[in-house]
């Protein structure tokens, strides 16, 4: 009989919740980088229109020149309060996954010692049929000894 661990199916449920918190925690890392990106295009493109208004520009065009930089540092200020957002978010995940991955842990180290034990009295119930073996065999020996 091979060693069959009781809490398995528990085991694997909590396999499953550590990998969608994996893949949670990926994908908030991953918004982090998407909102860092879009504050850089976003410097860039305020950078661009200062190169641009540094040039000169005529009446008309001064007022959609306004304008556009009014939009990007509003534009600023609003992925500056994502990515505020997104790394608080990232923090809750990344305490999901410590707790997760300590559940799972903790499952793990119980399996190994359940498996250990088992195959500790595997071992002992060995042993046990060996040696009556052995006792067995020595009587034989001394029957037929006797019989001589």
């Amino acid at each position: 009989m091979s060693f069959k661990y009781r809490l398995e199916r528990v085991l694997n449920l909590r396999e499953q919740e550590l990998d969608k918190v994996k893949a949670k925690f990926q994908e908030a890392a991953s918004n982090i980088q998407k909102v860092q990106t879009k504050i850089q295009q976003n410097k860039l493109d305020q950078a661009h229109l200062q190169a641009d208004l540094s040039k000169g520009v005529s009446g008309a065009l001064v007022a959609i020149y306004a304008n556009r930089a009014n939009y990007l540092k509003n534009r600023h200020e609003t992925l500056e309060q994502e990515l505020i957002q997104a790394k608080e978010q990232l923090e809750i995940v990344k305490q999901e996954l410590l707790e997760a991955q300590q559940k799972m842990e903790a499952l793990t180290k119980h399996k190994k010692k359940q498996k250990a034990e088992y195959e500790k009295a595997e071992l002992k119930q060995e042993e046990n049929m060996l040696n009556e073996l052995a006792l067995i065999m020595r009587r034989m020996k001394e029957d037929e000894n006797a019989q001589e």
